[in-house]
């Protein structure tokens, strides 16, 4: 089923400080799932893992598609175990702006409804653990 998911939001953050929060390994964990082997490089893979509902460790397989710092990234996200007819991209867009940065972000792809409605309303928590981090990183830095 296809599906896409088209959200744009406001950070007071720079734009380099925003896409240091998307393309390490140290952010990425922060507010999306633990990654450790993210590189911002075109046509790198990579996994997040996270826990679901029950408790049980969902992998995500994931390839950076297109990379263009810093401002535009997009990676392909599939679901380990539900490779066929489960593939979706997530693409981030940044944009400076006179006092931070917008980033409209698009999710998507053709997946399961069960999937497509897990995506849909975490995706907004997710931007809001974003935003926290980007406080958090500001104030060690």
């Amino acid at each position: 089923m296809k599906f896409e998911v088209n959200l744009e939001r406001y950070y007071p953050h720079t734009v380099a400080e925003v896409w240091d929060g998307l393309t390490t390994n140290e952010g990425i964990s922060d507010w999306l799932m633990e990654t450790s082997n993210f590189k911002p490089r075109a046509g790198h893979r990579f996994e997040m893992t996270c826990l679901d509902e029950a408790g049980n460790v969902d992998v995500y397989r994931c390839q950076v598609l297109e990379l263009d710092p810093p401002h535009h990234l997009v990676w392909s996200w599939v679901m380990a175990g539900k490779e066929k007819g489960n593939k979706a991209e997530v693409e981030f867009r940044l944009s400076a702006t006179d006092t931070g940065t917008t980033v409209l972000l698009s999710h998507r792809g053709d997946l399961d409804q069960v999937t497509i409605d897990r995506f849909k309303s975490g995706w907004e928590s997710k931007l809001d653990l974003l935003a926290e981090t980007l406080v958090q990183r500001r104030e060690v830095h």
